[in-house]
């Protein structure tokens, strides 16, 4: 994000999305209708925010269960292993359907490869 910012504002005194504010930004015309972390952001931006936060703590909570694994293979914790591998299939589980779920809200549903009238960006995370 960047200090040198510019406020746009509608000729009614709407906000528009400050999506381009934030590290993943684009330039976004929609309306501002929800505050996020101290930006005025449009719905569908606040939505893929908050999707990615769920991936990047899905992807958080494999590591600690990978982490505590070979821990617990270490001290020969059989027990432990096997629920922890309970506890890595559903997050695994988990993280694949937020993924999914982040995809859509970034190209659509793919049934007619209209998403929502956008180009995908040039890179994905």
């Amino acid at each position: 994000m960047s200090d040198a910012y510019i406020q746009h504002q509608g000729f009614q005194g709407e906000h528009c999305c400050e999506f381009e504010r934030t590290l993943k930004g684009e330039y976004c015309e929609e309306k501002s209708e929800v505050r996020l972390d101290g930006l005025r952001v449009c719905e569908r931006h606040a939505k893929r925010l908050r999707l990615e936060e769920r991936v990047a703590y899905w992807r958080a909570i494999l590591a600690h269960i990978r982490l505590w694994s070979g821990e617990a293979r270490s001290r020969e914790r059989d027990d432990v292993v096997r629920l922890l591998e309970i506890e890595r299939a559903r997050s695994t589980a988990a993280l694949e359907r937020v993924h999914d779920e982040l995809q859509e809200s970034r190209y659509g549903d793919g049934k007619d490869g209209s998403g929502d009238g956008r180009a995908p960006p040039p890179y994905s995370s």
